[in-house]
């Protein structure tokens, strides 16, 4: 049964999950969420629990398709500091996480970075 309904992953953008084949997962959930899960379905206009289930899965997969996964390297603070200023050379106006995510370095690590090269007086804000 696992085998089959593993098939049946696939994008969900613009797809009825109602019209899909169903494979059935049970599920234990905390009596204080079943609460909340019945007042958001009256409160919403669902005509049951598995109605919103299956539209929060729904959005969520659509969600994390969306996600841009970025591999981070991991290389010493000074060598991530000469590579942001020399990408801050080739560029006029940039924002950090264009460069974090350009660079695939930490965005708290970038932003201490330039902050760093400020108090050095070599980048400056731009107008």
């Amino acid at each position: 049964m696992v085998e089959d309904s593993i098939s049946y992953i696939q994008p969900y953008a613009n797809v009825n999950l109602d019209d899909m084949k169903r494979a059935t997962i049970p599920v234990s959930l905390p009596v204080e969420v079943i609460k909340k899960l019945d007042d958001a379905r009256a409160k919403l206009g669902y005509r049951s629990r598995n109605e919103v289930i299956r539209e929060s899965i729904g959005r969520f997969i659509e969600e994390v398709e969306g996600m841009k996964i970025i591999k981070l390297r991991d290389i010493p603070r000074q060598k991530a500091k000469r590579e942001i200023w020399d990408y801050l050379q080739k560029k006029e106006v940039t924002y950090a996480s264009d460069i974090a995510e350009e660079l695939r370095l930490d965005y708290g690590l970038v932003v201490d970075i330039i902050r760093e090269l400020w108090e050095e007086e070599k980048v400056e804000e731009a107008k």
